[in-house]
C-alpha cells in the first residue's frame, strides 16, 4: 500500500534558521570523517534541483535531478517521468496523485538508463556512499523533514522521497536537494532530525549504481575516473 503523499509546504516568506551546530562524534565503522568534515559535493545539485508544484510528484522528480545529474539533461518538469511512469503502469490506480512505490521508483529510474537499487541502510553507509559520489534518493517522512518538532501529530509515515546531497559533521547538518519544499535547493536540516524522518521508511534510500565524479569528495575522485567523459550515461527516449 502507497501511503497517502505528503501535502507540500507553503513556500516561507522568511528562510528558515539554519539548524544550530551541534557536536557529531564520528562513525565507529563506515566512511572516515574526511578532513573537512563533509561527505559529498552538495551544490553539485544545484543546477538540478527543481519545485514539484504537484503533490504525489516526489518521486518522478527525484529521479528527474538523479538523471539530470548523471546524463547532463535539464529536466525541470516532471510530467515527461510522470507520463513514462503512466505508460508503465507505475501509479496505484494510474493516479499519480498517489504517488509511487520505492520499488517502482527503482523501475522507472532504471528506464531512465540509471542502473539503481533499493537497499535499507545506516547514516554511516550513506556518508560513504556519498563521500563516493553515488547519487541517493531517501524515503522520509516529510513531517519530520519539513516540521520538526514541530509535527502535529507523529504518523510515522515514509510519504516523500528526496535527494539527499551532502551532509556536513562540522556543523551537524544534512543538506538535501527536496522537490517537495519552495525553498528545498541545499536545504538543511540536523543530522538528528534527518535520521529520525529516515528511520520511518526504515532507513530506505534508492541507490544510483555508478558514481558521478561530480558528486564525489575531491579526495575520493580516481583522477584516472575523472579524465573520462563526465557524463557515462544515456537517456532512454521516451516512447
Amino acid at each position: 500500500m502507497v501511503p497517502e503523499p505528503a501535502l507540500l509546504p507553503e513556500p516561507a516568506d522568511v528562510p528558515p534558521p539554519a539548524p544550530e551546530p551541534v557536536d557529531v562524534p564520528p562513525p565507529a565503522d563506515g566512511a572516515p570523517v574526511p578532513e573537512d568534515g563533509s561527505y559529498g559535493t552538495p551544490t553539485a545539485w544545484t543546477a538540478d534541483w527543481f519545485y514539484q508544484e504537484v503533490n504525489g510528484y516526489c518521486g518522478p522528480s527525484s529521479i528527474a535531478q538523479v538523471v539530470s545529474e548523471y546524463t547532463g539533461l535539464n529536466i525541470t518538469d516532471p510530467q515527461q517521468l510522470v507520463d513514462r511512469a503512466l505508460e508503465l503502469g507505475l501509479f496505484p490506480n494510474n493516479d499519480p496523485s498517489m504517488g509511487m512505490t520505492s520499488a517502482d521508483m527503482e523501475i522507472l529510474m532504471e528506464d531512465q538508463g540509471v542502473p539503481c537499487h533499493l537497499e535499507s541502510s545506516s547514516m554511516q553507509d550513506l556518508e560513504a556512499k556519498l563521500s563516493e559520489g553515488y547519487g541517493v534518493i531517501a524515503m522520509v517522512d516529510s513531517g519530520e523533514i519539513w516540521y520538526p518538532g514541530t509535527e502535529t501529530y507523529e504518523d510515522d509515515t515514509p510519504d516523500h522521497a528526496l535527494v539527499v546531497a551532502g551532509i556536513d559533521e562540522n556543523r551537524g547538518v544534512v543538506i538535501l536537494s527536496d522537490p517537495g519544499n519552495p525553498d528545498g535547493n541545499q536545504f538543511e536540516i540536523s543530522i538528528d532530525e534527518f535520521d529520525n524522518a529516515w528511520a520511518d521508511s526504515d532507513h530506505e534510500m534508492l541507490v544510483a549504481d555508478d558514481t558521478d565524479p561530480d558528486l564525489a569528495d575531491s579526495t575520493s575522485v580516481d583522477p584516472g575516473l575523472a579524465a573520462l567523459a563526465p557524463k557515462l550515461w544515456a537517456l532512454i527516449p521516451l516512447t
